[in-house]
This record gives structure tokens, C-alpha cells and sequence, in this order.
């Protein structure tokens, strides 16, 4: 407790000295979402598709271009966390060939209008966007966390896939970030289909690991593992998670050869249960 303490101190300094005196702004319900890009492919392959996931640190490390646009060709879906619309951000979202984006703006930074978020990259067209926001705020700057659901059409199916892409609250108790999963739980419970929940959860002590593996169980959502597990941890729990419902797991890995980022990447390949 006193090493989260202390780093909680540490972080809300940073906060304070680097971002607090540029000012923020949580755009309205109709301006949190923005799409980029377009898809050429007209449904998911359910035999087989690939799912990448990694917090991208605002893209902010040297080399995070090259690195993102190595793995491009080999996924189908890409769902990125602290997602910033910097020049080689849109360039990728708004350029890459056959990939669409839908990134959901949690605020933005009044002097630049740079916004940042989730952004879930897909090589078919969603059917459908969603997004919520945790209803708790984090400290300093007090702004939300923000949950992106997509729907994409599946091959030879008449049901969807469903894509929940989350970067959960931080800096709060446990309870709040139980809120925020409880909300997306609820919609996942109601979806006829498969479904892929992962993300940066900031699952950084016991209480909110348990709270994590309770609700995701509830709605019948089974944890994907890693063989090579050196995913980010802090205080010992791991933070990164891909959890799927109605999908086999054929492999996954953590890409320990991706370091633009203060976090791993983490990847699997999914079936769909029929």
C-alpha cells in the first residue's frame, strides 16, 4: 500500500508539472467519436482471425510508427489505449490501406485539440459503434476513462462480433473501476455472439484483479494466457488482459520484440464456437 501510495504521489505531480496547465476538454456525446480510414474486406473470417492489443503510450516513443506498421498485415483488428491524434497517429489511422479506425475521444487538450482515448482499427467496416464513459473521474485533471464496443459482420454467420475495447480507470478505488466493467459487462451480456473484452485494465492490486475475474466469469468470458508471459505489471498484477466469449483460442503471445511503449503488446488468434 505504501509503494501505490507513493507512486500515486509521484503521478499526480507529473500530471500537475506537464499536462494540468495546458487545459482539457471532454467533448459532447456527438464528438467522441471519430472514424478514419476504410476497410475492403466485408466480414470476419470466424475460422481463424487475429486480434492485437497493445497501449501505445501516446505514441510518444521513439519508433512507434515502424514498430505499429510492422504488424499491420498479419492482424485483423487492432485495439490501441492511449491513443493520441499526433501528425503520425491520423497519418496511420487515415492511410493504411484497407484498415478502418474508430477511435473514442475520452478529452481533449484545449491548446492543440489533440484528443486522446481508444481507438479499435478493423479491416472490415463496424455495423456498429458505442461508447461509454466511467462514470468516476481521475484526479487532477478529472476527466473520464472510456470504455469502444464495434460490431463486426462474421463469414458464413448471421451473428456479429463484438469488440470491447477498454482503457480502465486509474487512480481511483476499487469500486469505481468495478463500475466501469460492470457497464460493459452488461452489454456483452446481451450480445448474441462472440465476443473479444481486452484492454488496459489498471488492475494494479488484488481487490481489482478480483473484481476483474468475477464479473468477466459472470458473463461467461474465459481469459486468454500466454506462454511467454512478460506483460506489463505494476505492484506485481498485470494490467493488460484479452478476455473472449464463444471463441476458441488457436495461439497468443506477447510481442516482446515491440518497446515503443511503456507497455506490451499482446496479440491472439481466435475460432468462433459454433
Amino acid at each position: 500500500m505504501k509503494k501505490a501510495i507513493l507512486f500515486l504521489a509521484v503521478f499526480l505531480t507529473s500530471q500537475l508539472t506537464t499536462h494540468a496547465w495546458l487545459g482539457v476538454e471532454v467533448p459532447k456525446d456527438d464528438k467522441v467519436l471519430t472514424n478514419y480510414g476504410s476497410s475492403k474486406q466485408d466480414s470476419i473470417n470466424g475460422e481463424a482471425f487475429n486480434v492485437f492489443v497493445w497501449n501505445i503510450y501516446k505514441a510518444k516513443k521513439e519508433g512507434w510508427d515502424s514498430q505499429f506498421k510492422s504488424v499491420i498485415k498479419d492482424y485483423d483488428l487492432f485495439l490501441l489505449q492511449e491513443m493520441l491524434t499526433t501528425e503520425n497517429v491520423l497519418n496511420i489511422f487515415s492511410h493504411t490501406e484497407g484498415v478502418s479506425f474508430t477511435g473514442a475521444t475520452s478529452f481533449m487538450y484545449k491548446k492543440d485539440g489533440k484528443r486522446t482515448g481508444v481507438a479499435t482499427g478493423s479491416k472490415v467496416e463496424p455495423t456498429w459503434q458505442k461508447f461509454l464513459r466511467s462514470k468516476k473521474r481521475e484526479p487532477v485533471l478529472s476527466t473520464p476513462k472510456i470504455t469502444l464496443f464495434t460490431k463486426y459482420p462474421i463469414k458464413n454467420s448471421e451473428k456479429e462480433l463484438l469488440v470491447v475495447n477498454i482503457h480502465a480507470i486509474n487512480f481511483v478505488s476499487s469500486l469505481s473501476l468495478h463500475s466501469q466493467l460492470q457497464d460493459a459487462a452488461d452489454i456483452i451480456k446481451k450480445h448474441n455472439g462472440p465476443s473479444v473484452f481486452a484492454g488496459d485494465f489498471n488492475t494494479w492490486t488484488l481487490e481489482k484483479q478480483l473484481f476483474l475475474k468475477k464479473i468477466t466469469k459472470e458473463v461467461g468470458m474465459k481469459e486468454v494466457e500466454f506462454k511467454n508471459d512478460t506483460r506489463k505489471k505494476m505492484f506485481g498484477f498485470i494490467l493488460d488482459f484479452i478476455f473472449v466469449k464463444n471463441l476458441q483460442v488457436l495461439d497468443s503471445q506477447v510481442h516482446n520484440d515491440l518497446y515503443s511503449s511503456d507497455h506490451k503488446a499482446i496479440s491472439a488468434q481466435l475460432k468462433m464456437i459454433k
